[in-house]
């Protein structure tokens, strides 16, 4: 019996929001009273996801949630968010065979 667990993870295309400074993300929500708990609850995700966004664990989201959260802080379009451009190339995770006896 053959195995074949190779898996291929197309990204998608697009463009992505890159966190300029977790530091001044903090600052604005702290200015706006805003818990990760309400930023979260008003943009449509996770509180973790916001905690790793303000912790620097992860440092980009979509278009709509960069957009939501400095509508929530009410701050400028581009202050806590910059552009980016995602990768277009597939990439292969895991390739492996295995034969039982």
């Amino acid at each position: 019996m053959i195995v074949n667990t190779a898996t291929r993870r197309k990204r998608s295309r697009g463009v992505w929001m890159q966190v300029r400074d977790p530091d001044l993300l903090v600052r604005y929500m702290e200015n706006a009273d805003f818990s990760q708990a309400r930023l979260a609850r008003y943009v449509g995700c996770s509180r973790q996801f916001i905690h790793m966004l303000v912790t620097g664990e992860r440092k980009t989201c979509t278009k709509q949630i960069g957009a939501l959260i400095e509508e929530a802080l009410r701050v400028l379009p581009g202050t806590l968010f910059v552009g980016k451009m995602s990768p277009t190339s597939t990439r292969v995770t895991s390739k492996r065979t295995s034969r039982a006896a």
